[in-house]
């Protein structure tokens, strides 16, 4: 019932873009990172007994910091199916090369899935393992929990997010290519009724020609003179 309680409370203060304790990550399109409490004592990685929680989650984006050594010691964010989810380095002395024992604080990407973060040295030797299972709201279990945050974009081993179908694209008559059919149509109305007109004008012509000739009129007989009748 406490961690109840005290989930809810650190969901409030992640909401109001306060840090959060490791307890809980809320998901949402912020984005967040690990902050790891620990004590660096000669090579060795120890977990901070001074901090009630191992580790924080911030919201905001993972931004590395500059490394002034060549022998960084690094580390492998696990997810749930034992896959390398995302790494990072670190100088556990910060720059300083007399630092042998104290208190550091490491930064790392923050994974939805995320199990455990295994942390190496500079001869590349595991040397400290901590569990970040408590703070992952996605499970990969290959159901999608929309209750707990779980989504496309946040858990896609859990929430297969489906590709949607192509727009139907209905194509339009630019105005160019309606000017161009009305001509092609006036074009071939004009070429019709050309056609037509020649077709008629031969037919009449044709028609004219074969018209039957008429015979020339009969010649006038010549009128006799009438005789004289004698007195």
């Amino acid at each position: 019932m406490k961690k109840i309680i005290f989930t809810i409370i650190l969901a409030v203060i992640a909401g109001i873009g306060f840090w959060t304790h490791a307890d809980v990550a809320i998901p949402s399109t912020n984005t967040f990172y690990y902050v790891f409490h620990l004590y660096y004592d000669t090579g060795k990685l120890v977990a901070d007994r001074d901090f009630k929680f191992v580790y924080d989650i911030i919201p905001g984006d993972y931004m590395a910091d500059a490394l002034n050594t060549q022998f960084p010691y690094r580390g492998e964010v696990i997810n749930m199916v034992g896959a390398v989810a995302d790494n990072f380095t670190f100088d556990p002395k910060q720059g300083n090369p007399k630092f042998t024992v104290g208190k550091i604080s490491v930064k790392a990407p923050y994974v939805a899935d995320g199990q455990r973060v295994v942390f190496y040295d500079n001869q590349n030797q595991p040397v400290l393992t901590i569990s970040v299972s408590d703070s992952s709201f996605c499970n990969d279990d290959g159901i999608c929990n929309a209750d707990r945050g779980e989504d496309s974009l946040s858990c896609p081993k859990d929430c297969k997010q489906s590709l949607p179908a192509p727009p139907t694209i209905t194509p339009t008559a630019s105005p160019a290519s309606s000017s161009g059919l009305w001509a092609g149509i006036l074009y071939t109305i004009l070429g019709i009724l050309l056609i037509g007109l020649v077709w008629w004008l031969f037919k009449r012509r044709r028609n004219q020609g074969t018209l039957p000739l008429l015979p020339p009129p009969l010649p006038t007989p010549p009128t006799s003179p009438t005789p004289n009748n004698p007195v």
